[in-house]
């Protein structure tokens, strides 16, 4: 993809936390804070739960650097802290800036759902505020931001895939696997995938390994990082699931683990391991 006159590039990714599920999030056994997306002028926050704004800062990071907040879904563990990183990217909700992107269960007044998660205070604060669907897409800071479909009990849910001059970043949160929820992401560069437990264990509205590697079959990415485990994958562990996940399918994949930061470029180089430093 080619986005017209832009230099700007996301750099870094880091996971800020790599729990997921009910359990993990109340027991705090990995943290829920989502992923960071450093790029060249600013950073982007995507599906930041409980404590995330706490990590953040706790790993150096400046708060006040963040201009996108980006929101797959209306669980806790997804959005509670996205009103605080909307008073930092707007200076202490002082300065009309920065970009606020949800589902519609996240953004608006839903059948069945009641209120939206984000208030109606910190929704009139962001310079741009995007209600998405399916197939929608934005482009800000010079980076697209494309919503893909995915298959939760919340049926609003949204994956997201970013793209800039040279790298895509494709992202499943909580899913049911179908072939369908693949369209868009095929190709992509880095795919990350939300895996609640190992093996085959099946579990509605989420994936397991088996469906993960079904997953990375079809979109055929360059790599693969899978993230925001319950407490049955922390048993497995993760590192030994990812491992089988790159035997079987031949491609490199991670398992994330807290505060690591992954440097992008380095993950499309041709090499056999991509490294942790």
């Amino acid at each position: 993809m080619n986005l017209i006159n832009t230099l700007v590039m996301i750099k870094e990714l880091i996971v800020l936390g790599s729990g997921g599920s009910r359990m993990v999030t109340i027991k705090q056994e990995r943290r829920t804070g989502g992923l960071a997306f450093i790029i060249d002028d600013g950073i982007f926050v995507l599906d930041p739960g409980p404590g995330s704004i706490t990590y953040f800062n706790q790993l150096g990071l400046n708060p006040f650097l963040v201009k996108g907040i980006l929101i797959s879904h209306r669980h806790p563990d997804h959005y509670t802290d996205a009103e605080i990183y909307i008073e930092a990217a707007t200076r202490g909700a002082n300065v009309k800036r920065g970009l606020l992107i949800g589902a519609k269960s996240v953004l608006e007044h839903v059948n069945g759902l009641g209120h939206p998660a984000i208030s109606i205070y910190h929704k009139c604060l962001p310079e741009i505020v995007k209600s998405m669907s399916p197939g929608d897409s934005v482009i800000y800071n010079r980076i697209k931001i494309t919503a893909l479909k995915s298959i939760h009990t919340d049926p609003y849910t949204i994956g997201l895939r970013l793209d800039d001059e040279k790298h895509s970043i494709s992202y499943f949160p909580d899913t049911e696997f179908d072939e369908e929820i693949i369209k868009g992401a095929e190709n992509t560069d880095l795919l990350i995938l939300s895996v609640l437990r190992p093996g085959n264990q099946k579990f509605p509205y989420h994936l397991c390994i088996d469906d993960a590697i079904k997953m990375v079959k079809l979109i055929s990415p360059k790599k693969v990082l899978i993230t925001h485990f319950g407490t049955r994958m922390l048993r497995a562990p993760p590192e030994k699931e990812a491992e089988r996940m790159a035997k079987i399918t031949g491609i490199n994949t991670i398992a994330a683990t807290d505060g690591i930061r992954l440097p992008i470029a380095e993950a499309f180089k041709p090499l056999d391991l991509w490294t942790k430093n």
